[in-house]
């Protein structure tokens, strides 16, 4: 069974403040010094007037930079903002999994902290907050180098065959209720977590909206993805999630829903 739940509206977001609602952004980063104070920048200048009450919680995994002391100062300049630091470097998966443990609003948002996700993008995400349960990203158009492009494009094909599901990307920004998100189950340590997190909300019945994104350029540092560790955990991880939800069928998806976004909807103009 191919799920498929969202109907292809237009986007017609307001940019004013949804009444009642709150929401913690988790920023994830890893020796992002260059990139930390423009990332969390973006987050603040697209959540401050949409929502009244918001958090952004900076999960440093054991940075070896500077990454520390400017998510320090972050959070001395903005009561919004804590930080937690993990005492080594424990992987994508574990430090997002510590951000939704932390998370203390109604909704939980995730950005990496590269720099990588124009303010723009955010503003449409957080638009779009409300009229599902979830709210889901994916790129409009990939500018990375071909072999970037083609494990992606790899990736997405077999997590939607293994798993049964019609998504355009797996990894992008997202938000999501945050009491489900606590609930749900989570082995993934690497960076297969956000895709594992997003197969289980789906699975638990959580209708999405998805909204098209232009990410910019890395501007600093380097991408972790390629390093083998992180292939192989990817792999494995992979095979883990597939036995559990296939195999010894854990709980199906939910009956498709009536809500798509627009396939049209314009690119987010890039900085």
């Amino acid at each position: 069974m191919t799920v498929v739940m969202a109907e292809r509206t237009g986007w017609t977001g307001s940019g004013t403040a949804l009444s009642g609602r709150s929401i913690s952004v988790i920023v994830s980063a890893m020796n992002e010094e260059g990139n930390l104070k423009s990332a969390v920048d973006s987050v603040v200048g697209a959540v401050a007037p949409r929502f009244p009450t918001y958090e952004v919680i900076i999960v440093d995994d054991g940075s070896r930079d500077r990454t520390p002391q400017i998510a320090g100062s972050l959070a001395a300049a903005n009561p919004h903002i804590r930080v937690h630091r993990n005492p080594r470097n424990l992987g994508l998966g574990r430090s997002y999994r510590i951000g939704i443990d932390l998370a203390s609003h109604e909704y939980t948002s995730w950005v990496a902290g590269n720099n990588m996700i124009p303010q723009e993008a955010l503003e449409r995400i957080y638009e779009r907050v409300g009229e599902r349960d979830m709210v889901i990203s994916y790129v409009l158009a990939d500018l990375r180098g071909l072999k970037r492009r083609m494990m992606s494009r790899t990736f997405t094909w077999c997590m939607n065959r293994l798993f049964s599901v019609d998504m355009r990307y797996y990894t992008g920004p997202c938000v999501y209720k945050s009491a489900v998100a606590k609930r749900l189950p989570t082995r993934a340590h690497g960076s297969l977590f956000v895709a594992e997190l997003l197969v289980r909300l789906l699975r638990a019945g959580q209708s999405y909206v998805e909204v098209g994104l232009q990410p910019l350029p890395r501007s600093s540092g380097a991408t972790k993805t390629f390093r083998l560790r992180n292939v192989i955990d990817v792999f494995a991880s992979v095979m883990r999630l597939f036995w559990e939800l296939r195999v010894q069928r854990a709980p199906q998806v939910a009956s498709p829903s009536d809500i798509r976004v627009a396939d049209n909807d314009p690119a987010v103009p890039s900085r």
